[in-house]
Order: structure tokens, then sequence, then C-alpha cells
């Protein structure tokens, strides 16, 4: 009975065997068949698929770095490492939004009168006694090259106020399913500090992220 009932097994599993070589040379045939079809499909399918991820990924990774110059130079150095503004090595950074002001059209048609207002400050770690503190500003968009470069300034641990010019229109859509509301704001931070009878000067760079956050005063335009 056990020989009987083995020999229609194999017997099966070969008839198996069978009909799934049969769906592949069908298979095989009819792809040799439409080739052409399927690779015009192809092409018309893979190559815009390929560009758009390529269009994505080069948009969003040539936006991660920032300049903190004016004018660039060819000495002008792109920055793509930060840290907040609780990670910085010997303060904390302070930071309020404080206002907010859209542009508006002047009569050549050009976008003037906007920018965003901060107060900043900061608290000193106990273990270091801190001169000549001061900041770059940058405001700059993820995905898109909108920036814009405030001045250089001292801070102090008692609040200092300051504004970054901004004249672009937000929010902006430059690629589908991606819309800018705000900038972040980039800060080149400098500072000096005595160890071992030496001074030292370190520089670090925190982004603060305004997506999740409101100002405290929109001005009208």
């Amino acid at each position: 009975m056990c020989i009987i009932e083995n020999v229609d097994m194999k017997r099966g599993m070969r008839q198996m065997n069978k009909q799934n070589q049969n769906k592949q040379k069908t298979l095989l045939s009819w792809i040799h068949k439409n080739r052409v079809k399927i690779g015009i499909w192809l092409f018309l399918i893979v190559l815009p698929i390929s560009l758009l991820i390529t269009a994505y990924i080069g948009s969003y990774t040539a936006n991660k770095s920032v300049y903190f110059d004016k004018e660039i130079t060819e000495e002008s150095v792109k920055i793509n490492d930060f840290v907040t503004k609780d990670e910085l090595k010997a303060l904390t950074l302070n930071i309020e939004w404080n206002s907010l002001k859209k542009p508006s059209l002047n009569d050549e048609g050009d976008l003037v009168g906007g920018f965003y207002g901060f107060n900043v400050s900061y608290t000193p770690d106990a273990n270091y006694q801190l001169e000549n503190v001061k900041i770059t500003p940058v405001l700059k968009t993820d995905w898109k090259n909108l920036s814009s470069v405030g001045n250089q300034r001292y801070i102090a641990i008692n609040m200092t106020s300051f504004v970054i010019d901004f004249n672009y229109e937000l929010p902006t859509s430059p690629l589908l399913f991606v819309t800018i509301e705000e900038p972040n704001l980039y800060v080149k931070v400098e500072y000096s500090y005595e160890s071992a009878g030496q001074t030292v000067t370190e520089i670090e760079y925190v982004k603060f992220p305004l997506s999740d956050l409101n100002p405290k005063t929109v001005i009208p335009e």
C-alpha cells in the first residue's frame, strides 16, 4: 500500500514539474515574442521613475549644506555638519523667533521688505570662562537654495535682537509632494576661552528648524 502511494506521489510531482516547465517555456516564449514592446514600456516607466528619484535625492542633498559668507569665493567653505543649540561644547544657545514680515512686490516686480527677527543669548557652561562670543546667522530652505546670510554680531548672556532679510515667497513647492513652509536658521558660533594658559578659539555650527514654530509677531505687509 505504501509503495503504491509513493509511486502515485512521484507521478504527481513529475506532472507538477512538467506543468511548471511548460508555464516557464510559455512565459519565455511570450517575452521573446513581445520583447520590443516590453523594452519600450520599461523605458517609458523605469526611466521617468529613475529621473524623478535622482531629482529628489539631488535636490535634498544639494541643499543640506550652507555657506556662511555673503560673497562666495574660492576660499568659501560649505558646511554640512550641524549640532542643535543645546549640543555646543561650552555653551547653550538660546533662540527665540521674535518676528516675521513677508516680502511684498515693489513697482519693479521684485520681492522686498521681508525679514525674520530673532532674540538670541547664550548660557555658558560652568567649566568655561567665555570671551568674544559671536554668531553669523543664515536662513536657508531645504530642497531649494533660498538663502540669506545675516550680519556677524557679538552676543551676551542677555538677549540680543537681530533680523535677517529674506525676500522669497513661502510656502513653495519645488517638487511634487514637497512643500517648503519655512527656512531653517543656521548659526555659526565663534568663541574663545583660556585653557592651560592658552587662548583657544572654537567654531561650531547650529541648525535651528523653524518648521514647527511660530513667530511671536507677524508684521503685516
